[in-house]
């Protein structure tokens, strides 16, 4: 019997389109199962609307234990479904940085054993378990969510003290002068806020994570600065602000660790542009220091005086600076010039911009490349001095404005050894409407509407005629 030319050739395109649909699943299968053990996502946003901070992917970096998180919505009522979508997409990008995260979505309605062993009253509760602790938290977005981990990752509350009695910004409200906004925010971020007094007790607390010493007013006896010297050089932290015209007395102090403040008041004609004084110096210079690598936030320092790393060495001290005014300021001595408004830069006597304004003393810093002795011992722990020419930039006044809080709590967090918690990451959404020029509208019109059509068709086309003439 004659062999059918017709249909042996549809049998050997029928095989080799079976062959190519086997191959093509295959590799499409494979590719899915990779995607799925090893998932990539992209946040092309320019404002990173769907990204979290570097503060949190430090922290999931850093998590070692599993933690679960059980998400209370219901599944009936419309209002919830947005509310559940929304924090099921954010806990699939926690899940994404840290595999030791969790996360659970449960009906309380549908599963009412579950919501009444963790005492769920109301929908949108999520619950954050690990590490033998559990917190409850009502809102689903980054910070409060990246607040509960801290909590259940830290045994307790690292303590940030405030030294009291040399007339400090007081902590307790509503004064303008006061640091309850301050305070406030670090609370949010798992610390315990208290004051202390040296002449009530004879050092700092042993459980100070740091101490912040707010902008004296009166002397800081000798007895209390030597409690100070002590405690930076075993290995204390300290914050300290001093303001322009104050006498705190800890200029020797100072000296001692490498840093000079003098008698004078910042003056910047640049805050004019941000309507403001132009004794409140705008800083958009930061140093190359952990606590201000990757800040770049504008701040304000409301009558700052200059503080200035010292030109001779001391041993065992660093001194690094962490912001400074523009070119633009420079530091008046000339305070009775400066009270009749008429300042002017002197340059045989003030100083010239830039002005540093915050710097930071690392006690006992080690030489680069230093080593453990020859009886195996390793370096002391160091100390760090941070100091400020102003303390009315984190007030009640001044603390929500541009980047102040931002740098407030960057400093205090380094100083907490919380080195995970030093970045800023600010999500703002801007419209950027695309605006063409006619030859672009007229390239756009030809290619989407002309062009791409008439491919397709021609395309379509030749595979056709190709196929006809395979028959």
């Amino acid at each position: 019997m004659p062999a059918n030319p017709g249909r042996n050739r549809k049998w050997v395109y029928g095989s080799n389109t079976i062959i190519s649909s086997i191959i093509f699943l295959g590799i499409l299968i494979f590719v899915i199962l990779i995607a799925e053990r090893h998932p990539l996502r992209v946040d092309l946003t320019d404002s990173g609307s769907f990204s979290l901070s570097e503060q949190t992917r430090n922290i999931l970096k850093d998590l070692k234990q599993p933690v679960s998180i059980k998400c209370f919505y219901s599944a009936a009522a419309p209002d919830q479904a947005e509310a559940r979508t929304k924090a099921k997409d954010l806990l699939d990008t926690y899940r994404y940085h840290s595999e030791n995260i969790k996360y659970e979505m449960i009906d309380p309605d549908a599963q009412p054993d579950i919501a009444r062993r963790y005492e769920v009253k109301n929908y949108g509760t999520l619950v954050v378990e690990g590490f033998g602790r559990k917190q409850v938290i009502q809102t689903a977005d980054e910070e409060t969510v990246t607040n509960a981990l801290l909590k259940v990752i830290r045994q307790e509350p690292k303590k940030i003290y405030f030294l009291t009695g040399h007339g400090e910004h007081s902590l307790a409200g509503p004064t303008r002068e006061s640091f309850a906004n301050a305070k406030t925010a670090m609370e949010k971020n798992y610390y315990s806020v208290a004051e202390f007094n040296l002449l009530q007790q004879p050092d700092i607390p042993g459980d100070a994570a740091a101490v912040v010493i707010a902008g004296p007013m009166r002397p800081v006896p000798e007895a209390e600065q030597q409690i100070l010297r002590a405690y930076l050089q075993r290995g204390g932290k300290v914050f300290l602000m001093v303001d322009p015209l104050a006498k705190p007395g800890l200029k020797d102090f100072l000296d001692s660790y490498g840093i000079e403040i003098t008698d004078d008041v910042v003056v910047d004609r640049l805050s004019r542009v941000f309507g403001a004084s132009e004794r409140i110096p705008v800083v958009v210079e930061y140093g190359p220091h952990k606590i201000t690598a990757k800040f770049t936030l504008p701040t304000l320092f409301p009558d700052a005086r200059s503080v200035v790393p010292s030109p001779k060495a001391i041993p065992g001290v660093r001194v690094e600076v962490l912001a400074s005014t523009s070119q633009n300021a420079w530091a008046e001595r000339n305070m009775e010039m400066l009270n009749r408004g008429e300042a002017a830069f002197d340059r045989g006597s003030d100083l010239e911009g830039p002005v540093p304004l915050v710097v930071v003393a690392t006690i006992g810093a080690q030489e680069d490349g230093a080593q453990a002795d020859a009886a195996g011992k390793k370096p002391a722990k160091e100390g760090v001095l941070v100091v400020s020419g102003d303390s009315d930039f984190a007030s009640d006044s001044y603390f929500a404005l541009y980047g102040n809080s931002d740098l407030f709590l960057n400093i205090v967090s380094f100083l907490a050894d919380d080195a995970n918690l030093i970045a800023i990451e600010h999500k703002t959404t801007a419209n950027k409407p695309m605006l063409l020029t006619q030859d672009q509208a007229q390239a756009m019109f030809w290619i989407v509407l002309i062009l791409v059509p008439l491919a397709v068709l021609v395309a379509g086309l030749t595979v056709y005629r190709v196929r006809r003439a395979q028959r």
